[in-house]
């Protein structure tokens, strides 16, 4: 007597072999957040950035809340891809970013599974200016002024925390700008350094996710 012969499937690292393909060219992305939520961010939408690497890139949106989307299709064959997203407010400004993720894929795609985004309290730029009360900076003799950023004291009056940015400047400049400063309170500090009695001059400032911002130093 004949007996039917089913077929028999060999699955070895989540691929049917001989019962078809697991593939899936769907590129799908989630996010999360270095510290909170979409609520504690102030963040209503998520910008996503994606495409082959050293390629033209699209723009893909999604309400921040959901946590994940559909991108698009990645290119038969597979390839290396970049992500990047942005976190923006009801306002549009971006407020948190992700530093970049690269994820490879071979012919059967993604398999379904989402590239994954953390996204973080963007930096932003403090401008400092300073002025001289009563008089201008010297003019034939460069005076040069030390700008540092220190985080705030923990209490009031207290010590100075970590040093966060610097720069070296003339006084006749009359600004600087301390580039990617992390979101929090600081302390901006002026000294000369250079002359007698030296000069030194405080002044707080707080710096928000995304938002470059300005201190005023009068001395």
């Amino acid at each position: 007597m004949l007996r039917s012969i089913l077929p028999v499937c060999i699955f070895l690292s989540f691929t049917a072999v001989g019962c078809g393909s697991d593939s899936d060219m769907s590129l799908r992305t989630s996010w999360s957040f270095d510290s909170g939520d979409c609520t504690t961010n102030g963040i209503t939408t998520v910008s996503v950035t994606f495409g082959p690497a050293n390629a033209a890139t699209q723009v893909v949106t999604f309400p921040c809340s959901v946590g994940s989307g559909l991108l698009g299709t990645i290119a038969a064959g597979g390839g290396t891809y970049v992500i990047t997203g942005q976190g923006l407010d009801a306002n549009g400004v971006a407020r948190a970013v992700s530093y970049g993720t690269t994820a490879n894929f071979g012919s059967s795609g993604a398999a379904g599974r989402p590239v994954t985004i953390t996204l973080h309290p963007k930096p932003a730029d403090v401008l400092v200016t300073w002025s001289i009360s009563g008089k201008s900076c010297p003019g034939v003799v460069i005076l040069p002024f030390f700008i540092t950023l220190y985080k705030a004291p923990t209490t009031a009056g207290g010590a100075l925390g970590a040093k966060v940015s610097e720069a070296q400047e003339t006084c006749s400049k009359g600004q600087t700008t301390l580039a990617q400063v992390p979101p929090g309170d600081y302390v901006a500090e002026l000294d000369s350094r250079a002359v007698t009695p030296a000069v030194k001059i405080t002044a707080s400032v707080k710096v928000m996710a995304g938002e470059n911002t300005q201190v005023a130093l009068q001395i």
